[in-house]
């Protein structure tokens, strides 16, 4: 495998993309590569004794087990659950240093480990922080350090739009991955019929497909990797 890092992704928020990121993250580790995780930008965090902590990263600390602190699995964290650029405004905060906080971080995991996934926040054009006359988004991280990317996606009606959408925007995907946040009904055409679709009309390969768990374990989520299919 040439890439050394990959960017998660989605069609929206709350499709997946930790859950996701997570099991990429077990699947390499089955394959023998040492892989970190990382989710530079984070809303929505809990405070505990002052502090700010992204359940989102706590989460993939647990579940890959990683060694890697909180504090370099998500280096910057903001408490309301909005886009970040939003969140740093209404909260006072300043988002100059943060293009270099993120690349800083980003070269310290690559430093310790084979391959780093990288989880964005939220949309693909979901506003990370301020530039001159306009903002950053998760598409210029992408480009900007010139990551390979999968897109998450849901299967339900709309799917096509927003996932075609998606793929014609940026032209770095290298896969989809097809996640149920929820139950899907066996009668949902167009959850059944969707990712075939979409697949078809891109000629981008669907690198799993992940039904809903209500119970997210280790066990369950190794089970899950295994079924994915990494395909550099």
């Amino acid at each position: 495998m040439k890439e050394t890092a990959l960017f998660i992704s989605a069609t929206d928020t709350n499709i997946g993309k930790t859950l996701v990121t997570a099991l990429l993250s077990l699947k390499l580790q089955q394959l023998g590569f040492d892989c970190a995780v990382f989710k530079p930008f984070a809303s929505g965090c809990k405070r505990e004794n002052g502090v700010l902590i992204s359940e989102d990263a706590e989460f993939l600390q647990k579940m890959t087990g990683s060694s890697d602190s909180l504090d370099e699995i998500c280096p910057i964290r903001l408490e309301e659950p909005l886009a970040p650029l939003i969140a740093a405004r209404r909260a006072g905060i300043s988002t100059k240093l943060w293009p270099q906080i993120a690349r800083d971080a980003l070269e310290n995991l690559r430093a310790k480990h084979d391959f780093v996934l990288v989880e964005g926040v939220g949309g693909l054009l979901a506003p990370i922080w301020k530039t001159e006359g306009s903002f950053a988004s998760n598409l210029d991280l992408i480009e900007g350090w010139d990551l390979p990317a999968i897109l998450v996606s849901r299967r339900a009606l709309g799917t096509i739009n927003h996932t075609l959408m998606s793929l014609k925007l940026c032209s770095r995907f290298a896969g989809l991955v097809f996640n149920d946040a929820e139950v899907v009904a066996d009668d949902d055409i167009a959850a059944q019929t969707s990712p075939d679709f979409i697949q078809n009309a891109t000629s981008v390969p669907i690198w799993g497909r992940v039904s809903f768990a209500p119970e997210l374990n280790a066990q369950t989520l190794q089970k899950i990797a295994s079924s994915l299919e990494i395909q550099f």
